[in-house]
C-alpha cells in the first residue's frame, strides 16, 4: 500500500505576517517581480507595505525616518520613484556668510536700476543679494547626486547625499576666528558652494564607485556652529570649520560599538548638534551629552580623534524594551534579556514602566527633551560649568487633554496625551501627540513653570492649568497633516505630509525668513501675503489670519525667474506682483489696494490675503487639472502621481534662513506653465496691437512678429515695462515712483477723519500729483505691451465681502470663496481664537 506523499507547502500557504517580514530583504526590483506573480500578492498590504517602503526609502536614500507618517505606505513608494531624480535644495532669508548658498540678484523685473544714469534712491537699494525672501534653488548641487537630507546652522546650510557625503556652504562658525595659520587670526571663510566636509588622511573619501562605512554619513545634526555626522559603521564625527578635517569622537567613561548598524549594547542610535552642546542616544547608556570639540591652534589632521573626558548622561535614558518598541512596560515579564543581559531587576521595570524607552531627543540652549515608547515627553536641565558638569533628573512634561475642537480629532483623552515625536532647537519646541495634535512651547516657559518655579508647581506638575500654559495649540496646526517643525531664531515652519511648507512667526528686518516674498519694507507682495511690516527696521509680523484654523502661508517653490529664462513666467509669484500692480485696471482697484495693502486695520488685509492663499493652492489644479493638485490621490499610473509638481521632503530652519528639500516633478512644472500662458479661445487670431491700448506706445507689427534677437534685450524690455507698472502702483498706493525726481514739499491741509500717524506700519498718505504717464491709463504695462498672453491676465485685485458686512470699493464683481474649501471663513470665529493665544 502506497502512502499519499504530502503535498509541498507553496509560498501562498505562509501565513501574511511570514511574508511581511521576508519582502524587506529583497530589492526593488525583486519585490515588484514578487508582488507581480498572482493576484493574491499583489494586494495593497503587500504592493504598498509601509514597512517595505519606508525602510527601503530610508536605507537607500538615507532618508531621516518621519514618525508621523511611519505607515503611509502609499506615500513612502511614491517618494522612491521621485527621489532617484527629482531632488532639489531651496533656501532663502538672510544670506549672510553665503549660507543660503546661491549669489542671485534681484530678477530683472524686480531691480529698480534704469541703467548707468539712474538716480541715487534707485541705486541705494539694488544690493539685495544679502535677503531672499522667495525660495531659490542652492548653485552647485546638480553634481552631487540624490539629496537626501538638509538642515541650517547660525551661518551655514548642510546637505547629506543618498551616498553618505556631507556639503556644507557659508560658514559654520561665523563668531570664530580661524588659527590655523600663522599671522593674525581671521574669521572663517565663507563657501558659496557646497563644499564637502573633509575626514583626516588616514579615512578613505567617499567616491562615486563605493561607500566607506567609516566615512559614509548616514545620519547628521547641525548645531549653531558645529555639525555631527553618524557613520555607517557606527562612528561619530564632529566639524567646527568647513576648512578643517572631521574628529572621531572617542568616549572614555562610555562604551561605543563600532559597526553596530544591527543595534546592540553600545550603538549609537542618534546624534544631535545643540546651541553649544553635543548628544548622542547610546544603546544600553543614554543620552549622553559633551562640550562642542575644537581642533587647537598648530594641531595637524593626522590626529584624527579625540578623547571625550568630560560628559555626561540624561539619568534614566538608558532603558532598552525587550520586546516590539510598540508595546508598553506595563506586561514586560521579569527574566527578559536585554542586550543579552538579564534585566529582570526592580530598577529596570521601574525605568520601563515610569520612563520607557528614548524614542527621540532634542537639545536647546540649557534643556534636554526626549520622548519615549510610553507616550511620554521629558526635560532635564544642563548645569555645565567649567568645574561641574551635571544633567538633572528627568521631569515629565505635562499635556492638555483638550487640545483640538477639529472633527478629525481623536476623542480619547489616552491620544491626547500620548506624545509620538518631538521636534526643535535653540529655545523652541514642539510635540506631536497620537490624536493629531501639535503642541509647541518654548525653554522660557519651562524654564520659568518647571524648573525655576515655585515648590508648589514643581511637586504638582499634573495640574491642568500648568499645562494649559505650557503649551500653545496653534490653530492651524492641529489635524492639518503636520509631520514635521523647523524652527529658526524668530520664524517657524510646519512641513506637511502633502508636501506642502507653511510659515509662521517672524522675520526681523524683513530678512524673508518665512518664504512669502517681500523682503523690503513696504513691498506689496508680502503685504498681500499676510505679512505686516513694522517698525523701523521693517520687521514683518503676519496676521493672525495666518494662523487659524484651517488657514497658514503656504511657501511657494513654483518661481525660476532668477534663472533669467522664460520658464519662470506665469508663476504664482509674477501672478502676486500682477496683483499688486493693480491687476487688468489699477485705476478701478486703487481704493481697494489702499485699503487692503496700506491701511494699518487688519480686517481687510487678513482676509484678502486668505483669499490669494486659497486661490494660490489651487494653482495647479487651475491650469493642469484636479488630478496634479496636492492631496488629491489621482490613478496609480498618473504621472502626477498626486504629489504635484513641487513636493517638500523635508524643512529646515535656523537662524533668519531656511531650507528644503523638494522633489520637482519637470514635467508637471513644464505642464503648469504652458497653461499659464495659453492663449484664452477666441484670441488666437488678434491683430498684434490688439494687446495695447491707443495711448499706449505699441511696437511695430515686425516687432510683434519677428523673433527675439536677444534675451538681453528682451530682459530689458521687460525691465523698464514691469519698472513703469510699479510706479503706477507706488502712484496708486500714494507712494513715490521709483523712477521719478522726489515732489517739492507742500504743505497739506489735516484730515480729521484721518488715523493717527502713531502707529508703526508705514503711512500711505493721498497720491501726489499725478505721475506724467498716469493721465492716460493702461490695462497692465509690463504684461500687455509686451505680448505676454497669461491665462491670468484678466484677473483683477480681489474685491471681497469682509466679515462686517463691508463691501470693498470698485465697479467689479465681488470675488466668491471657492464651495469646496467651505466657502467664506468664520473670520468673526477664528481669528479671535488666533488673537487670544497672543499670535499674529
Amino acid at each position: 500500500m502506497n502512502e499519499l506523499s504530502p503535498s509541498p507547502t507553496t509560498l501562498l500557504d505562509l501565513p501574511v505576517d511570514i511574508l511581511l517580514l521576508i519582502i524587506p530583504y529583497l530589492s526593488a526590483g525583486d519585490f515588484l517581480s514578487l508582488t507581480s506573480t498572482c493576484h493574491a500578492l499583489h494586494q495593497d498590504q503587500f504592493t504598498k507595505s509601509p514597512t517595505y517602503w519606508s525602510n527601503l526609502v530610508r536605507h537607500t536614500f538615507r532618508v531621516p525616518n518621519q514618525p508621523v507618517v511611519q505607515n503611509d505606505g502609499r506615500r513612502w513608494m511614491k517618494l522612491y520613484k521621485r527621489l532617484r531624480t527629482q531632488s532639489r535644495i531651496y533656501t532663502w532669508g538672510n544670506n549672510e556668510k553665503a549660507c543660503l548658498g546661491h549669489s542671485y540678484d534681484l530678477p530683472g523685473f524686480l531691480r529698480r536700476d534704469r541703467g548707468p544714469a539712474a538716480p541715487p534712491r534707485a541705486r541705494a537699494v539694488v544690493p539685495r543679494r544679502r535677503h531672499t525672501s522667495w525660495p531659490a534653488p542652492m548653485e552647485g548641487t546638480h553634481d552631487l547626486g540624490v539629496i537626501s537630507d538638509v538642515q541650517c546652522g547660525g551661518w551655514s546650510t548642510t546637505l547629506l547625499t543618498a551616498r553618505g557625503g556631507l556639503y556644507t556652504v557659508g560658514t559654520l562658525d561665523g563668531m570664530q576666528f580661524n588659527r590655523r595659520q600663522r599671522g593674525v587670526p581671521y574669521m572663517q571663510a565663507a563657501q558659496t558652494q557646497p563644499t564637502g566636509l573633509r575626514f583626516p588622511p588616514g579615512f578613505a573619501a567617499q567616491t562615486a564607485e563605493r561607500e566607506e562605512p567609516a566615512t559614509a554619513i548616514r545620519q547628521f545634526s547641525a548645531g549653531r556652529a558645529h555639525v555631527l555626522g553618524l557613520a555607517d559603521a557606527g562612528g561619530i564625527w564632529s566639524w567646527q570649520d568647513i576648512e578643517q578635517a572631521g574628529i572621531l569622537v572617542k568616549f572614555v567613561h562610555h562604551e561605543v560599538r563600532d559597526g553596530g548598524v544591527g543595534g546592540g549594547r553600545g550603538t549609537v542610535r542618534k546624534v544631535v548638534a545643540g546651541w553649544d552642546k553635543s548628544a548622542a542616544l547610546v544603546e544600553g547608556t543614554g543620552i549622553v551629552v559633551w562640550g562642542v570639540l575644537k581642533r587647537e591652534p598648530g594641531e595637524t589632521e593626522i590626529e584624527d580623534a579625540m578623547l571625550v573626558l568630560e560628559s555626561e548622561v540624561v539619568p534614566g535614558t538608558g532603558f532598552v524594551r525587550s520586546a516590539s518598541r510598540q508595546r508598553k512596560a506595563l506586561d514586560a515579564a521579569a527574566g527578559s534579556e536585554r542586550n543579552g543581559q538579564a534585566s529582570g531587576s526592580t530598577t529596570e521595570s521601574q525605568l520601563g514602566e515610569q520612563i520607557g524607552e528614548v524614542q527621540n531627543f532634542i537639545v536647546l540652549e540649557h534643556l534636554i527633551l526626549f520622548n519615549t515608547d510610553l507616550g511620554k515627553v521629558f526635560a532635564s536641565q544642563i548645569h555645565w560649568e567649567n568645574d561641574s558638569q551635571t544633567l538633572s533628573d528627568p521631569i515629565e512634561l505635562p499635556l492638555p487633554t483638550t487640545t483640538s475642537t477639529s472633527e478629525n480629532a481623536s476623542p480619547n483623552p489616552a491620544d491626547q496625551t500620548f506624545t509620538t515625536d518631538i521636534q526643535g532647537s535653540f529655545r523652541s519646541f514642539a510635540v506631536f501627540t497620537r490624536s493629531g495634535a501639535v503642541l509647541t512651547s518654548t525653554q522660557d516657559k519651562l524654564m520659568t513653570d518647571i524648573f525655576n518655579s515655585s515648590p508648589a508647581n514643581a511637586s504638582n506638575p499634573t495640574d491642568s492649568d500648568l499645562s494649559t500654559h505650557l503649551w500653545t495649540a496653534i490653530p492651524a496646526l492641529q489635524n492639518n497633516n503636520v509631520i514635521s517643525l523647523a524652527f529658526g531664531d524668530y520664524h517657524y515652519h510646519a512641513l506637511h505630509s502633502t508636501g506642502a511648507i507653511t510659515s509662521y512667526g517672524r522675520e526681523p528686518q524683513a530678512c524673508g525668513a518665512l518664504g512669502l516674498g517681500g523682503g523690503q519694507k513696504g513691498d506689496p507682495e508680502g503685504r498681500l501675503r499676510g505679512i505686516r511690516y513694522q517698525g523701523v527696521g521693517g520687521d514683518g509680523r503676519l496676521v493672525p489670519h495666518a494662523y487659524m484654523r484651517g488657514g497658514g502661508r503656504q511657501v511657494w517653490f513654483d518661481d525660476r525667474s532668477w534663472e533669467g529664462s522664460g520658464k519662470g513666467k506665469g508663476s504664482r509669484r509674477e501672478w502676486i506682483q500682477y496683483l499688486t500692480s493693480g491687476g487688468v485696471d489699477p485705476e478701478e482697484a486703487a481704493e481697494r489696494m489702499r485699503m487692503a495693502l496700506g491701511s494699518p486695520g487688519l480686517m481687510a488685509q487678513g482676509e484678502v490675503s486668505e483669499w490669494v492663499e486659497r486661490e494660490g493652492r489651487r494653482w495647479e489644479e487651475r491650469f493642469v487639472g484636479k488630478r496634479s493638485t496636492k492631496g488629491q490621490g489621482g490613478e496609480d499610473d498618473d504621472d502626477d502621481d498626486g504629489l504635484g509638481a513641487y513636493f517638500a521632503l523635508s524643512v529646515a530652519a535656523a537662524g533668519w534662513h531656511s531650507a528644503a528639500v523638494v522633489l520637482v516633478n519637470e514635467d508637471l512644472v513644464e505642464r503648469v506653465r504652458k497653461g499659464c500662458e495659453a492663449i484664452p479661445a477666441g484670441e488666437d487670431d488678434r491683430s498684434p496691437s490688439s494687446t495695447t491700448t491707443k495711448n499706449e506706445e505699441s511696437p511695430t507689427e515686425a516687432e510683434e512678429t519677428a523673433p527675439s534677437t536677444s534675451s538681453s534685450s528682451s530682459s530689458s524690455l521687460l525691465n523698464r515695462a514691469t519698472a513703469t507698472a510699479e510706479d503706477y502702483t507706488r502712484w496708486f498706493l500714494g507712494l513715490h515712483p521709483y523712477s521719478a525726481p522726489p515732489a517739492p514739499s507742500t504743505p497739506h491741509p489735516s484730515n480729521p477723519s484721518s488715523q493717527p500717524t502713531t502707529h508703526t506700519i508705514e503711512q500711505i498718505h493721498p497720491p501726489p500729483s499725478p505721475h506724467p504717464s498716469a493721465s492716460t491709463t493702461s490695462s497692465r504695462p509690463g504684461y500687455i505691451t509686451l505680448g505676454l498672453s497669461h491665462a491670468w491676465a484678466g484677473d483683477h485685485f480681489p474685491r471681497l465681502r469682509l466679515s462686517d458686512g463691508t463691501e470693498m470699493p470698485g465697479t467689479v464683481e465681488l470675488d466668491g470663496w471657492r464651495a469646496e474649501e467651505g466657502g467664506q471663513p468664520d473670520f468673526g470665529r477664528l481669528v479671535p481664537e488666533v488673537e487670544g493665544m497672543g499670535l499674529g
